[in-house]
């Protein structure tokens, strides 16, 4: 930020929004000893955490604000005629975001002294002020709103498998713990499924991985569509699916599982075109929970239940 050597004048700031409807003759005296400095694109103005008490208006040019300073997007862009730093020279808080030149700027600095002799002599300039942290403050909570939105995308993007809108991997490890300890804490059993796509690899090598991806989801929806609303099932990997079945023991769980068994053998593949492709087969690994702090053990339980279903003839359920 380099200094400029000149004074302001009233065709700099005529058109400011500070100064809408505002006498003239009684604010210049004022400004006389405000600095105006000239900012290049790219620099820093005010920086995150940093406090300032000085409004800037921008007398030419333009800026932008950004929530952090690695290349995001901006949030706004702040023109010339506007200003910067309103709430900061009134609260003496720190700066809540990173305000950079958007091209070569200049500004008018006013100290947080001439900022109080402006307001205490000029009524119009007291009610522009309002108006523009009116302004500020809307946009601000419109600004949290569209983070809120993005944070809950980004939480869903990173629990959601975008393949099959299943859970991911990264959800069960999360929260299978927590499922199993809700269910001991309310004293109900706890059974999970561990399902596989029988012979996938060579489904996909003999039709492409294109028709793998249309089978996998044809398979998921029909596992969702045939359990509870409070059943939970996740991608595991692969071709492997994971489902929790709270409240139900393994026997009834067993039951479930060669429903789901039947229902995915009769389950149409169709691919975008409307061609039908081979249908296939899952074989299932049924456990209850025994040890609620130990949710390995319990996978492992699964998991071995469902190699023993491939092993001894696929298109199956053990327990």
């Amino acid at each position: 930020m380099k200094k400029v050597d000149t004074r302001i004048t009233v065709s700099d700031i005529k058109d400011q929004e500070l100064f809408n409807d505002v006498d003239f003759d009684t604010v210049m005296s004022l400004l006389q000893n405000c600095e105006i400095y000239s900012i290049e694109k790219d620099e820093i103005l005010i920086r995150a955490s940093d406090v300032n008490n000085n409004i800037y208006l921008i007398l030419s040019g333009s800026f932008n604000v950004l929530l952090s300073n690695d290349g995001s997007s901006p949030v706004a862009n702040i023109n010339a005629g506007q200003s910067i730093g309103e709430m900061a020279a009134i609260d003496h808080q720190p700066a809540s975001a990173y305000v950079k030149a958007a091209e070569d700027s200049r500004v008018l600095v006013i100290e947080e002294d001439v900022v109080w002799s402006l307001i205490g002599s000029s009524h119009a300039i007291a009610s522009n002020l309002l108006v523009i942290l009116s302004q500020r403050l809307r946009y601000g909570n419109s600004v949290i709103n569209i983070i809120k939105s993005q944070l809950r995308e980004y939480e869903h993007n990173a629990t959601v498998d975008a393949l099959t809108s299943l859970y991911n991997r990264r959800w069960l490890d999360n929260m299978l713990n927590r499922v199993m300890q809700r269910c001991h804490k309310d004293s109900k059993v706890l059974s999970v499924m561990m399902i596989d796509i029988d012979n996938f690899k060579k489904y996909n090598d003999e039709y492409g991985h294109l028709a793998g991806d249309i089978a996998l989801r044809a398979v998921s929806k029909t596992i969702v569509q045939y359990l509870r609303p409070e059943d939970l099932v996740t991608r595991y990997g692969g071709e492997e699916l994971f489902a929790l079945l709270p409240e139900l023991d393994v026997k009834s769980t067993f039951t479930v599982a060669e429903r789901l068994r039947k229902a995915v053998k009769q389950t149409k593949i169709i691919d975008k075109e409307g061609n039908h492709l081979p249908s296939v087969t899952i074989s299932i690994g049924v456990a209850e929970m025994q040890d609620p702090d130990d949710s390995h053990k319990l996978i492992e339980a699964a998991d071995i239940a469902m190699y023993e279903a491939k092993h001894t003839g696929r298109d199956k359920v053990c327990s």
